[in-house]
């Protein structure tokens, strides 16, 4: 990626096998070029969604201060940073929750596929803007919805957009509105499972369960109090929850990439034998080995379709159980996981088939 006419090397984390990805986008550069014409000195800056580190390690002598959802995303700011030969053993940030900063001059905010996530942002971004402040909002044009202007000028009274340049453009707003409705920081989930469910937003399957996780817990065992149990890419923890409520004694732990996932599954579960952790892989829970690992993987990266996240998950799985241990997994038959699975894992079955969803069940003996 070039910036004030110098090269800044960046890198993937998590890596993908599919090359043509990379660490940054036209819209990365677009937002540095239009941020450029507002003077980035003696400003306090805030970067959002910045999943790579692109912006942050292109700003960095300017101390930007970063809004970090994902464990992955700071991993890949620190690791990016380094390599630019900035340390990081001090490095701080906010979650979107919580913005350290007591005000903001600018912010670079890379708009995320979630339109509520994008609104989350532009929520805590106007509790600290003044009337100077700038927010810019990089997106490429053929992901634009009309929403994202929409849910801006709620907060803002003076919302432009830039001329496009690599078929990327950026939103400019100015002006923050005094008197504004502030939207509610988590939302209750509809089910059919008898539990009262909340989440923050951008948190997967927003308005109810889907249907996937739904025929996941239909074919779920009888856990026993004494076996131990693992939701991996947890999300809001219903998986979880609805296995407490069954087995109220059993050890929980709930791991997720999100912060936002993590702290949704706080909202839903009590903090009695369960282990929560912000983490983008099972080592967070280091030798921990499970009897039940129950899993609904994610196959999409914002605008991207990749099952590397997915088979990451799975080899940390396998080390993770028990020998007598059961992995469960519900997933899009088109994504052909169980061809990856039996690689894996002695044996391998499909519990059950429905419309495009099956659940599979991997085991080590």
């Amino acid at each position: 990626m070039q910036f004030h006419n110098k090269t800044i090397n960046l890198q993937r984390y998590p890596k993908s096998t599919n090359r043509s990805l990379r660490p940054w986008s036209a819209a990365d550069e677009l937002l540095l070029a239009q941020a450029q014409n507002f003077g980035f000195e003696k400003k306090k800056i805030a970067l959002a969604h910045d999943s790579f580190g692109a912006l942050a390690t292109a700003l960095h002598s300017y101390a930007p201060h970063s809004i970090i959802n994902n464990q992955s995303q700071l991993k890949a700011t620190k690791m990016n940073l380094e390599s630019a030969g900035i340390e990081t053993k001090e490095y701080d940030y906010s979650s979107p929750l919580k913005l350290k900063m007591d005000s903001v001059d600018m912010a670079l905010l890379k708009v995320p596929k979630s339109a509520e996530l994008f609104k989350l942002y532009i929520q805590q971004l106007h509790a600290k803007s003044h009337e100077a402040t700038v927010i810019l909002c990089g997106f490429m044009t053929r992901n634009f919805t009309p929403q994202w202007k929409e849910i801006a000028e709620h907060y803002f009274a003076d919302v432009s957009q830039s001329l496009a340049a690599k078929k990327a453009r950026v939103l400019i707003l100015k002006e923050p509105k005094k008197e504004v409705e502030m939207t509610p920081l988590f939302h209750s989930v509809k089910n059919d499972l008898n539990l009262s469910l909340k989440q923050y937003a951008g948190v997967f399957s927003s308005s109810k369960v889907d249907p996937a996780t739904q025929l996941l817990l239909d074919q779920l065992p009888q856990i026993k109090d004494t076996e131990t149990v693992l939701d991996l890419a947890c999300g809001n923890g219903v998986i979880a929850a609805f296995v407490r409520k069954n087995t109220p004694n059993c050890p929980i732990y709930v791991v997720d990439d999100s912060f936002l996932a993590i702290s949704s599954a706080k909202l839903n579960l009590s903090k009695d034998n369960i282990s929560y952790h912000w983490s983008d892989n099972v080592k967070a829970v280091k030798d921990q080995k499970f009897d039940f690992i129950l899993c609904n993987p994610p196959f999409h990266f914002e605008y991207e379709n990749t099952i590397d996240i997915a088979l990451n998950l799975f080899k940390e799985a396998k080390v993770a159980m028990q020998q007598n241990g059961q992995f469960y997994i519900v997933a899009n038959t088109h994504l052909n996981y169980r061809s990856h699975l039996i690689k894996m894992f002695r044996h391998v079955s499909q519990v059950t088939l429905s419309g495009k969803y099956e659940v599979i069940k991997c085991e080590l003996n």
